[in-house]
């Protein structure tokens, strides 16, 4: 009988052999999850970042739009004490660049019919809620309400109104009233302050100053 022709038992694996794999295969599993897990997170932020963006660009075209159509633009200066029951209205260029600009705006809107026939106002308050964080607000001086139009993580440091052509008393000039608005502040996402600012130019379309 031939001895070469006897079949050799298979080899197995030995333990030492497996609970390496084991250990490698883990390790490397552990290396996906948290790549995994950290992706995720970030995608979370993102979208938090994005959501907060939207917003604080949508209270700037909300504002935008009602001051285009609106009229009697009025300038709110840092020496006024704003509150919306007793809101001194100043007319005329008392937000001009020379002067710093005003950090509110008042008029008389456009759609009277769900704002009332009295001024509207924006400008800049401090939360009450213990944040000491600022909230950009839409104010309604008939009923004194105010509505807030950014979101709870949005903090709007600086605001600022720059009125041109918008004379007191209804005197006429040749220039169209017009205001530039500039707005700096801060989104905090997952403990994380990323700040922002965006400036736009609103041109009021209709003819009555």
């Amino acid at each position: 009988m031939n001895m070469n022709n006897k079949l050799k038992p298979n080899k197995g694996f030995t333990l030492v052999e497996i609970m390496v794999a084991t250990s490698i295969f883990m390790i490397v599993m552990l290396i996906a999850i948290g790549s995994l897990m950290t992706a995720s997170d970030d995608a979370k932020k993102s979208q938090a970042l994005q959501s907060a963006m939207d917003n604080v660009n949508f209270a700037m075209d909300s504002m935008t739009r009602s001051l285009r159509m609106g009229t009697n633009y009025s300038c709110i200066t840092e020496d006024d004490v704003f509150l919306p029951q007793a809101l001194p209205i100043i007319k005329g260029n008392d937000c001009d660049f020379e002067k710093g600009g005003g950090g509110g705006i008042a008029f008389t809107p456009a759609d009277t019919a769900k704002f009332g026939n009295g001024n509207t106002a924006y400008a800049v308050f401090t939360r009450d809620d213990g944040t000491k964080t600022s909230t950009l607000r839409r104010c309604d001086l008939n009923a004194t309400e105010c509505t807030d139009l950014v979101a709870n993580n949005v903090d709007i440091q600086t605001l600022k109104f720059f009125v041109n052509g918008s004379n007191p008393n209804g005197v006429q000039d040749n220039i169209q009233p017009s205001v530039y608005i500039i707005m700096k502040g801060i989104i905090t996402v997952k403990d994380q302050s990323i700040p922002f600012a965006i400036q736009t130019m609103a041109s009021q379309r209709t003819t009555e100053q």
